[in-house]
């Protein structure tokens, strides 16, 4: 595998992935993303909950039945709305939790090619196969599921030149770009959808 600008990426030699500084450097990113996300979400509530009773006690919102609609109604509906955030941040954060894991015990090996899979829809990311050699008659996996923790569905097309794979081929496993450093994805086989 080559990069366009720095010529071959070779693979690391370290025992496991998450040695790597790159490969640090993409998980921590990636964690930190996640994190400030939830943050963000979290005191934009904050704020909307005591913009709203501030807005109440100021008559804002009229008086009776619309002032109460207004201060109980708002609030609510954006606590819901928060729940569904705070689910998928939390699933993101045990995303990388399992990928930083892989990491921790698999090497990084060199992929000629990882494709994404054309009109297959999958609700837990993109259905991708791996090619594990470089020989022209060699098959490819059996279909998968690769999950970018921090955008569910987001496929790098560059993985389709070469890629970086730690784990085990069948099960679980990361795949990322050559080099470590980019964006890292969770691989799961997908059992019953062939």
């Amino acid at each position: 595998m080559t990069s366009p600008e720095a010529g071959p990426v070779r693979l690391p030699l370290e025992k496991s992935a998450f040695d790597h500084l790159a490969t640090q450097d993409a998980w921590v990113r990636a964690r930190r993303r996640v994190r400030l996300n939830l943050a963000f979400w979290s005191v934009l509530l904050v704020v909307l909950f005591v913009g709203v009773n501030v807005l109440g006690e100021l008559d804002v919102f009229g008086s009776g039945k619309a002032k109460k609609n207004a201060v109980g109604g708002i609030p609510a509906v954006a606590f819901l709305c928060y729940l569904c955030v705070l689910y998928l941040r939390v699933d993101s954060l045990r995303c990388l939790r399992r990928i930083r894991d892989v990491l921790r015990t698999e090497p990084w090996q060199s992929l000629p090619e990882a494709r994404r899979e054309p009109g297959v829809k999958d609700v837990a990311g993109v259905a991708v196969r791996l090619r594990l050699s470089e020989q022209a008659g060699d098959e490819r996996t059996g279909l998968q599921s690769a999950r970018n923790p921090v955008r569910r569905r987001r496929w790098p097309e560059a993985l389709e030149q070469g890629a970086w794979y730690a784990g085990d081929v069948a099960g679980r496993g990361v795949l990322a770009l050559p080099g470590g450093g980019g964006e890292l994805m969770e691989i799961a086989a997908r059992h019953g959808f062939e």
